[in-house]
Order: structure tokens, then sequence, then C-alpha cells
């Protein structure tokens, strides 16, 4: 099986319900995967860019799993691009440590699929803002296979009801099922 590594951009994980979910279904149902909370190992948001460009050469699949925050990934999982993916190193002439992984971006949206769409609140489908994804891993020469997305996904404590929160629960593991039987396939 290929080595699996999973780069959890959520900037709060301890207050999160669909992205944690989604991590515990792949540390469950993926063997061997190796899953890298920034918001955990980097509270302060100083990178160990060595450990973390490690992690990159050692895997065959990169995932993103985090949550849709203005209409791109939340600021932690930006700034880990912007320190990590050095020139020379992702990219450039000399730049080929991520050549030929397979990429795959994963992300959890508030609004209801409706917003996504043309006339909604959002005037796009969730799928026109994977753009900087797919560049991002052309620059790095990865091979980007697939932008999973669930909207809806937004629960309030306190004013979401416990049914409301069961039926996220239940929508995160088909989330998570979707992707570990995508991976599980190549």
């Amino acid at each position: 099986m290929k080595k699996i590594l999973v780069i959890s951009g959520h900037p709060d994980l301890k207050n999160s319900t669909t992205n944690a979910t989604i991590l515990a279904e792949f540390e469950k149902n993926l063997p061997g995967v190796e899953i890298r909370k920034l918001d955990e190992l980097y509270p302060d948001y100083k990178f160990d860019v060595a450990a973390e460009q490690k992690s990159l050469e050692s895997a065959d699949v990169i995932i993103f799993q985090y949550p849709f925050q203005w209409y791109d990934v939340p600021g932690i999982l930006k700034l880990y691009i912007d320190k990590i993916m050095l020139h020379s190193w992702a990219y450039g002439s000399k730049g080929n440590a991520l050549k030929g992984k397979i990429f795959i971006a994963s992300t959890t949206a508030g609004a209801g699929e409706e917003e996504y769409s043309e006339g909604g609140a959002f005037n796009h489908k969730v799928e026109d803002f994977a753009y900087n994804l797919k560049q991002f891993a052309a620059l790095c020469k990865m091979d980007f296979k697939k932008f999973f997305y669930m909207c809806g996904s937004m629960y309030v404590p306190g004013v979401s009801s416990e049914e409301d929160k069961n039926n996220l629960l239940e929508k995160s593991k088909t989330q998570a099922k979707n992707i570990i039987d995508f991976v599980k396939g190549l």
C-alpha cells in the first residue's frame, strides 16, 4: 500500500466536528497513515521545515484536509505552503522533491451546496475554488487527482440540535469513506 500523509489544516481541531471526525476515520481505516495536525504541532505557527519536508518526501499520497475559509485554505495551511514548499525543493528548476506524488484536497464548507452555484451566495461552484490548489500541485509537479468537498458542515454548539450534530457526524464519516475508498483504489 502507498504511504499516505494527511496534512490537517484546521486551525482549531479541538473545536471541530467535521474535520476531526474525518481525521479519526482516516486513522481508523487507513493503515499506516501519517496525520500531521498543524494546529497541535505548531500552535505558534513556527514550522519545523526539515521535519515537514521529510514527511512530504516519504509520502506517496499527500492529502490536505481543511475547513473552507474565505474561499480558500485556512491561514495556517497557507502559511505551511509558504514556509515548507520552498524554491529549489518543491518547485523551480531543481525543485523535484514532490514530483509525481499524488495530491488530493478535501475540504468542509459550512454553507449548503445551493449557495455554491450561479446565483447562489458565492456565485461559483465549490470546485471553482480549487483552482489555487490545482496550480500549486502543478507547480510542484504533483499529480492532482481529486478535490473532495462537503457542504453544509456548519455545527454551532448551543444552536444546532443534537440531531443536526448526529447527521453531520454521519455525513463526515461518508466523506472520509469516499476519500479512503478513492485512496485504496489508487
